[in-house]
């Protein structure tokens, strides 16, 4: 009588499990098909999708069509996507996300490019921001992506996994990721990243997970991050506890760029330095000639060095034997180039007094040359 019991009970879990299998199948058959998504979707999703073919040409010719749900490394679950087990053997980069996609309409929830390893190469594109929708990343071990992590990531919200470990990114950690507001864990251990650790994230209210360890970071685990509740922070011990032996590592990495900064403004504004004195150099030596300039008689100024010049230069007045010549003319001792005040100037380069009445008296220089031509005269006049 028990054997028939157990063997009636046996019966019935067969057929139960079996009729469970059938729904499964059902189930997974029903998600396999694009047509579980809205045409919105549809098109978005595989736009996006299509951008990754194109930058993993053996991939891109897998997935032809529009049935990305049939695609090699990719699992439809209505309404999600998920990208993951692209071969080892494939080689590419990681796009840029493309213009004209309505990203709200995008389903992708996972990529996970882990398994290609050095076949993936490049930057990661600040653009991927744009996938407001994505819920994990994994891009673990890819060591040939290199490049700076973009703080436009902060504004994917719905993001909680990123693991980036063992990559070559580098840089500093972006304040800008506390606006991960669902990151429940970030693996970035055995990258190229330095700097200080931002405070700012232990703002990320589900963070629970922050792997660190094997890069160059400075200074010491910020107190918001031991002061967050239920947050493991994973890093070399000198940047933990009260005695924190890295403390000061980031005064001194701050100070060396500072010098080089303060440098090169100096050595942008030498050149100009020169001008600045030549200038008023120019004006000076164009301005001192025209300063003497009284007369339209001579166009000789009283310059110091009168040899390359062919035009008389006045001799100075202590040298001038002309009565009443303020400046002679040249080398002459006996022609005026300029006379005084109550003098006048005549044609034979003799100064003329004048009078009360009118009258100007003759110099005493032009009186003694007439008398020499009338003593002349007379003697010529006796001879004859």
């Amino acid at each position: 009588m028990a054997q028939c019991v157990r063997r009636l009970v046996l019966g019935d879990a067969r057929r139960c499990g079996g009729a469970a299998a059938v729904h499964e199948q059902a189930r997974v058959a029903r998600a396999a098909g694009t047509g579980d998504f809205t045409a919105a979707q549809r098109t978005n999703t595989l736009a996006v999708l299509q951008a990754f073919g194109r930058a993993i040409p053996k991939l891109g010719e897998k997935w032809a069509g529009n049935d990305f749900c049939s695609w090699e490394a990719v699992l439809c679950n209505a309404p999600d996507v998920y990208v993951s087990g692209i071969s080892p053997t494939y080689a590419g980069t990681l796009p840029e996300m493309p213009e004209n996609v309505d990203y709200r309409h995008v389903v992708i929830r996972r990529l996970d490019f882990s398994e290609m390893g050095p076949g993936l190469s490049g930057t990661v594109p600040a653009s991927w921001h744009s996938m407001t929708s994505l819920e994990s990343l994994s891009i673990e071990k890819c060591e040939s992506i290199s490049g700076s992590v973009p703080p436009e990531w902060g504004s994917m919200t719905s993001l909680s996994v990123l693991n980036l470990r063992g990559t070559g990114i580098s840089g500093t950690l972006p304040p800008q990721w506390s606006g991960m507001s669902k990151a429940r864990s970030l693996q970035l251990q055995d990258c190229d990243l330095s700097g200080s650790l931002p405070s700012s994230w232990s703002a990320i209210p589900m963070l629970a997970s922050v792997s660190l360890k094997g890069n160059k970071f400075c200074g010491c685990v910020p107190d918001s991050w031991d002061q967050k509740a239920g947050l493991v922070v994973d890093i070399e011990d000198k940047h933990k506890g009260s005695d924190c032996l890295a403390a000061k590592d980031c005064a001194t990495t701050t100070t060396k760029p500072s010098a080089t900064t303060a440098t090169t403004p100096n050595l942008t504004n030498f050149p100009p330095t020169p001008r600045t004195t030549t200038e008023p150099l120019t004006t000076t030596s164009t301005e001192a000639p025209a300063e003497p300039t009284t007369t339209t008689e001579a166009p000789a100024e009283p310059t110091t060095t009168a040899t390359p010049t062919n035009t008389p230069t006045p001799a100075p007045e202590t040298e001038c034997e002309v009565d009443g010549c303020e400046v002679c003319e040249g080398d002459s001792a006996a022609r005026c180039a300029r006379c005084r005040e109550d003098y006048f100037l005549t044609d034979e380069k003799t100064c003329l007094k004048h009078n009360d009445g009118g009258v100007a008296a003759v110099s005493s220089g032009v009186a003694a040359a007439a008398v020499v031509c009338v003593a002349v005269l007379f003697s010529v006049g006796l001879a004859a």
